[in-house]
Order: structure tokens, then sequence, then C-alpha cells
């Protein structure tokens, strides 16, 4: 019978993983090491200067969840210190790591269900009367394996993470600064971004279904620096599919501001048109993506293009 899985951060090699043991009991000795990487735009794994938060989250062969690590971003920078627990020889496991789960992550229907497809990722007020203001910067990475049955063997492999988010930057020029901010006051205006990403499943997957939709209330901050309200560390799942596209299916998001005071729609946009447009500046398909968002407020009216900080060879605005 396989005992409890066990958690243990290691502080050598594999060398200490038999020595550590008594050959007469090999039921105490810890026969999976796991290791993380990411990539993100290159070659090279730059996972510490990414995530400071790794979930691990083992499971056997049917898909039953067996228990799950922590580990913290002093384990993550200690190259030495990598998960190693027991798991009974000669079956097939699965694992699922999860990057940065935060006050903005939960995991759903981690024991109800055996598919992972059916398994998510989700803002903990999502369904509920609260409000949503965006998600953490989360990375997801799946590996099945086999544990071999010889004696004295240890298992080893590596699960590279990927990128489950993407980063929002929207900027709002042209509206009067709200000098009773400063006091503590709220903004005047709310941004909304309708239709956007709820769930991203333990595949990488986007949930599309429609109810799996919903509206997102991203915080505004003013910069008086730069004299225009915008977002403040706005993060979305993704709005591209697991192989890198884009289509209307993964990005239905509406963006959308209120003025507060009158309940006035001021700006309505589809952000799939938007990326369509500016497809040649914008990659959201990069491990690292960012939405660069800038809407332009004039004495004609009001345009959404690309902020001013992202270059272009000449190309005009988009509505």
């Amino acid at each position: 019978m396989m005992k409890s899985i066990r958690y243990i951060l290691m502080a050598l090699v594999a060398t200490v993983l038999t020595t550590g043991c008594i050959k007469d009991d090999l039921d105490d000795c810890d026969n999976v090491t796991i290791y993380f990487q990411y990539l993100a735009d290159g070659d090279k794994d730059v996972l510490y200067q990414y995530m400071k938060k790794v979930d691990l989250y083992v499971f056997d062969e049917g898909g039953h969840i067996m228990g799950v690590g922590h580990y913290d971003e002093v384990d993550l920078k200690n190259f030495a210190a990598k998960p190693s627990f027991r798991l009974t020889p000669g079956r097939k496991y699965k694992v699922v790591a999860v990057g940065n789960a935060y006050e903005r992550t939960e995991v759903v229907n981690l024991t109800s269900e055996t598919e992972f497809n059916n398994i998510y990722l989700q803002h903990p007020a999502w369904g509920t009367q609260e409000k949503v203001d965006g998600h953490d910067h989360n990375y997801m990475g799946l590996k099945e394996f086999f544990v071999p049955g010889e004696e004295f063997t240890v298992y080893r492999d590596t699960v590279t993470l990927y990128s489950a988010h993407v980063n929002v930057e929207i900027e709002i020029n042209g509206l009067p600064a709200p000098e009773s901010v400063r006091a503590g006051e709220n903004i005047p205006y709310q941004l909304m971004i309708e239709q956007s990403n709820a769930q991203t499943d333990f595949e990488g997957n986007i949930n599309t279904d429609s109810e799996a939709k919903g509206t997102c209330y991203p915080n505004l901050i003013y910069d008086y620096e730069r004299n225009c309200y915008r977002t403040d560390n706005l993060t979305l799942f993704r709005m591209d599919d697991h192989h890198g596209h884009v289509d209307e299916e993964c990005c239905e998001h509406q963006l959308v501001l209120v003025d507060n005071t009158t309940g006035e729609e001021l700006v309505r946009g589809n952000i799939y048109n938007y990326l369509k447009y500016y497809e040649d500046e914008i990659d959201i398909t990069k491990q690292e993506a960012t939405l660069p968002i800038a809407i332009n407020f004039n004495s004609v009216g009001v345009d959404i293009t690309l902020p001013d900080w992202v270059i272009v060879d000449g190309k005009p605005e988009w509505n």
C-alpha cells in the first residue's frame, strides 16, 4: 500500500535520497523529485524572476487528487530545494503546477472532478455579489509520468510552466483630474471589461462557455505625473487558445467606461477588433504578453488607440 504523500524540501540532490534511507525499509524513501522551470519568451529558466510561489497538485492515474505541496520564493530560488515525495512504484501519475496563486485565485472542482478540463482557476468573487477586479499573475504546467518499480530508483522530471494571464495597461486621457481623490474620495469613473474570461482549466485552456464569461471591474487611479487615469497592476486570463491563436471565442471582451456621476456610458469598444487592427504592434500570444490601450477624449469626441509609449509606424487610431 502507498503511504501518504510527503512534501519535503530537499537541501541536497539525489545522493541524499538514497543515503537517507534504510535499505531494509524502502517504504520510507522518496522516489519522485519534481523540478520547475519557466522560459518566458526565451530559452533560459527565469522562473524565480516571475513567480514568488508555486503550488504542486498530485493526482493518481484516474485524476483523483492525492495531495498538494506549497513552495514559496525562498524554495524557488534555492536550486537544490525541489519537491520530493514517495509514490507507489509501477503506476502512472499526473502533477499540475500553479504559479502565483494568491488572494485573487481559487481552485474549484478539485475533489469532485477527475477530468482536468473541469478543474478551474478563477477569482474567489466569481459567481458572488462581489466584484472581480482582475486576476493574479498565474502560471500553469502539467506533467504525466510513470514511477518505475526498480529498487533504489528515483524518478526525476521537470514541469514547464506557461503563462495563464495577460498584463493589461489601460490609460484614459483628456478627462479632468479628480482633485477630491487626494482626500480619499472615489474615482468618478468606472472602467469595466465585459465578457471577460472567468476560468482557466488545469490543462491551461480558457473556459469558453457563455456562463464562464463575466465582467471585470479594474481599479482606476489618477496619475498626476502623466495627467491621466490608468489601471494599476491589471491582469486578465489569456485571450488566446492553447495553440496561440486569437479568435472571437477566446476574446469576446468589451471595453466600457461609465461616468459614475451620471451613469452615462462614455466608451464601448470590442477588444478583439482592436487586437486585429493592431496585430502588427500587439502580440498577446507571447508568454509575457502586455495589452496596451489608450482611451483619448478630445474636442471632437473620443478614440481608442495605442498609448504614446508604444512604437507605431504612423498607424491611425482605431474606433
